[in-house]
């Protein structure tokens, strides 16, 4: 479990952090979280989905990477086993949290327990005199810059949820003739027939979004689907 606290100078003034180059911490996700502005380049390695949170129906965008739950076919004990790494994923074990007081705040924060984390090797985060080392600011920055990717990941999900261009996908599979044939279910897709019928208006505001490319290259990620079997049947 993670024990995710607010990074503090005194707290953690000791810790140094090493480099996991098998992704550890999600070897077990089959479904990894993905901001816009990546999913052109996430879509040559991934299937790209969307899927809803159940406690508040809000829908994200995330890569498949297993073809069961708990099974991640890019993390191993050699590196990660594929073209493109998602940015969440790298900017552990670090994460930006909202101040529950005020939504406008956010504090940078740690994960413990984390395997990264040791008091005698890597990269420390704090120097002797408590301030922050130029890794660590390196290391914020790009939380802050992810978070920040998130924020404009949610308005891109709400305008496709607003124009019902979401519907419901389930994905067959078998990863060998010899298999009985399995469903996966509780993703979705950008309908294709509805998109082609939005008004001049509505596809001119996705054009200015920017966000033609994502939507084209989320629509033909499902074909990475094949290259998950592949990888299966070679585990």
């Amino acid at each position: 479990m993670a024990q995710i606290k607010a990074l503090d100078k005194k707290a953690h003034a000791n810790l140094k952090l090493t480099q996991d180059i098998t992704f550890d911490h999600v070897s077990s996700n089959h479904i990894l979280p993905l901001v816009v502005q990546e999913i052109v380049q996430a879509a040559q390695s991934y299937p790209i989905l969307f899927v809803k949170d159940q406690n508040t129906d809000q829908f994200k965008v995330v890569a498949l990477t297993g073809l069961r739950p708990g099974e991640n076919l890019f993390s191993g004990a050699d590196g990660w086993n594929g073209s493109y790494i998602p940015l969440q994923v790298r900017t552990y074990p670090f994460v930006l949290v909202k101040n529950p007081e005020n939504t406008d705040q956010a504090v940078l924060c740690i994960d413990e327990d984390s395997k990264m984390l040791s008091e005698s090797e890597g990269e420390a985060l704090f120097d002797g005199e408590g301030e922050q080392t130029d890794y660590l600011k390196n290391r914020a920055q790009a939380v802050v810059e992810t978070a920040q990717r998130v924020s404009v990941t949610e308005s891109f999900i709400e305008f496709l949820v607003s124009k019902d261009l979401l519907t419901q996908k389930k994905l067959t599979l078998r990863i060998t003739e010899e298999d009985k044939p399995y469903d996966l279910t509780g993703f979705y897709v950008i309908d294709e027939e509805k998109l082609n019928k939005l008004s001049d208006e509505d596809f001119l505001e996705l054009r200015k979004r920017g966000a033609l490319p994502a939507i084209y290259a989320s629509m033909m990620s499902s074909m990475q689907v094949q290259n998950l079997i592949r990888k299966k049947r070679l585990n």
